[in-house]
């Protein structure tokens, strides 16, 4: 019959055999899985030298043995369902993450699938037909700038970047301290060099960055939940948050009481069918977006600044479109 030629599997009958005494040897075991006798010896060279397996051979019996009988592989226990949400979710991050670690997730879920039992069978390739995930346009990120600011990240260690601004590219040193990824879009929150405050990077403006040998060095402490707490859409800047307060009508009254908008909002259904909505965020600019989408169904009771907003760019939009 013929056997697929996956090392994980090749490992869990090995195991078995040993375990059950039955002392394989390398001519024998190449020979049920159709490989190399050279390809079993490196099996049993990994089981020995990076999993601790205590294997020996016994020269009487020609074959090989567990010195101690209570050694255990590290056990894969998966049912069927969870490895389609395994699977599902590697589809779904790897369509909007847009790094190049979302690449290589349906891989490693492929090779997840080989260590379970036969009686499992899931072809991620059917799979992924008959489920569809459409992700927010993304801003793509070099597999290079990635790849380097990950590193700084896990040794601690400060980042040399030129970042594409409004003003034009500038260089910078930076220490970097978390990464976030925001409606679809990964933000890197860094401290500039001589400064104070944190700084909320779009990887994707980042057009070059090299790892410094120099260790990170923060003044004060970063705070993710803090940072993040009042972010509204992509915007978790250093600015100071605001309170909003918005008043929709019936008409769309079931489409705000069904999404979440903020993680900290408050919605209340008043008798008359409109619903008030309140949260605290930060950036003025995103929050006024969001409201002028829904045109004449909302209406901002506070603070009047944001009304004031509101009215000029719904006043400018009708005067370029005139």
């Amino acid at each position: 019959m013929q056997r697929t030629k996956s090392q994980a599997e090749r490992l869990i009958d090995l195991d078995h055999l040993l375990k059950s005494g039955r002392y394989p040897n390398c001519a024998q075991f190449a020979k049920k899985w159709e490989v190399s006798s050279k390809t079993i010896q490196r099996d049993i060279d990994f089981l020995r030298d990076r999993m601790g397996a205590p294997i020996e051979y016994d020269p009487h019996r020609h074959g090989y043995y567990y010195r101690e009988e209570t050694f255990m592989l590290p056990a894969l226990q998966l049912k069927e369902g969870e490895l389609v949400s395994l699977l599902l979710a590697a589809r779904a991050l790897k369509a909007y993450q847009g790094t190049p670690v979302a690449e290589s997730l349906t891989r490693i879920f492929e090779k997840l699938s080989n260590l379970l039992p036969d009686s499992i069978h899931i072809r991620p390739e059917d799979l992924f037909s008959r489920f569809t995930f459409v992700a927010p346009p993304s801003m793509p990120i070099e597999p290079e700038i990635w790849r380097d600011v990950v590193r700084a990240l896990q040794t601690r260690h400060m980042l040399k970047i030129e970042y594409k601004s409004a003003k034009g590219v500038k260089q910078a040193n930076v220490s970097p301290v978390h990464l976030a990824n925001l409606q679809g879009d990964w933000y890197l929150f860094a401290q500039y060099e001589d400064y104070d405050n944190f700084r909320q990077l779009a990887m994707s403006r980042i057009q070059s960055a090299a790892v410094s040998s120099r260790p990170v060095s923060i003044r004060g402490d970063f705070d993710v939940e803090k940072e993040l707490r009042t972010t509204f859409s992509k915007f978790a800047g250093e600015n100071e948050s605001f309170e909003v307060n918005l008043e929709f009508d019936q008409e769309v009254a079931d489409e705000i009481l069904s999404r979440q908008w903020h993680p900290r909002q408050t919605a209340t259904l008043l008798k008359d069918g409109r619903v008030r909505i309140r949260f605290e965020a930060k950036g003025d600019l995103e929050v006024t977006r969001w409201i002028l989408a829904f045109g004449r169904h909302v209406k901002v009771i506070s603070p009047s600044w944001l009304k004031d907003n509101v009215k000029e760019s719904a006043h400018q939009c009708i005067l370029e479109s005139a």
